[in-house]
């Protein structure tokens, strides 16, 4: 199977209409309770700018969602700010029906395919191994349909899955990560996994839609094949609001994505 053929690939898709215009077709499965999942709602920004761009990968991506945007057509505008030999700087927003819903700063360049010497503050400890953790369903408790897990295979671990069940309050959950129909592993999903967890509010017992606010994302090398290993954490809720912080490794160990948002509590 090519990256074409992909579900990711295909509900992601930009075509180019115009001067740094681009089409794309939001695609309803990709959601969360009704709502178009934010880390699915990144790609097609990150794609549009990574096709406007001389540099192939999306290294930095910080969107802003001023609003929910529906499933159908929406068009991707990039205004390249300024292009280097290495680095590029874009401004993209999507709009839908002459409304601004999503606005992004983007940086491309090119990301490492080969392992790097990384100095890292903390490691993660392992995870239990994928086939030891049960896969996330599409139908969660309380009648709720996480849509986005047609297409994602998510693996919790047993902690994570107690800790939402015990609503144990660690604000912390983490689990394994690939494309269900065996779609090769890339930049992209990384970019995808970061916001693919159930939020950390479901350890103190908080359930349904947390809309993403600003989700700022570092991507850091292409990522080998196989599975994604993810950690989000968050450190305070407070007044309606929380902040989750992720780091997604693949599987030689090497960091591949990091992320931070600011969301709003469920209701």
């Amino acid at each position: 199977m090519t990256q074409i053929e992909g579900a990711l690939e295909r509900a992601t898709a930009v075509e180019e209409t115009g001067d740094g215009r681009y089409r794309v077709q939001l695609d309803p499965d990709w959601s969360v309770v009704g709502m178009l999942n934010g880390g699915y709602l990144n790609l097609p920004m990150a794609r549009a700018a990574a096709y406007a761009s001389p540099h192939p990968h999306v290294v930095a991506i910080t969107t802003d969602y001023l609003s929910a945007p529906a499933a159908g057509e929406a068009e991707v505008r990039v205004d390249t700010l300024k292009t280097g030999k290495t680095v590029a700087y874009h401004r993209t927003t999507l709009v839908q029906n002459d409304v601004v819903t999503l606005s992004s700063s983007v940086i491309t360049s090119r990301l490492s395919d080969e392992p790097a010497d990384t100095y890292a503050r903390e490691v993660p400890l392992p995870l239990v191994r994928p086939e030891d953790c049960r896969r996330v369903p599409v139908e969660i408790p309380g009648g709720l349909e996480y849509g986005l897990m047609r297409h994602v295979d998510l693996r919790m671990t047993p902690e994570s899955e107690a800790a939402m069940t015990q609503s144990d309050g660690s604000l912390a959950v983490s689990g394994w990560v690939r494309a269900a129909d065996g779609s090769p592993t890339d930049p992209y999903l990384a970019l995808l996994a970061v916001d693919a967890l159930p939020p950390v509010t479901r350890t103190i017992g908080r359930w349904g839609w947390a809309p993403t606010v600003q989700l700022s994302t570092y991507l850091r090398a292409v990522p080998a094949p196989g599975w994604l290993r993810a950690y989000m954490h968050g450190d305070f809720v407070s007044d309606g609001w929380f902040d989750e912080e992720c780091t997604v490794y693949d599987e030689n160990g090497q960091l591949v994505a990091q992320s931070r948002q600011l969301a709003r509590v469920p209701r």
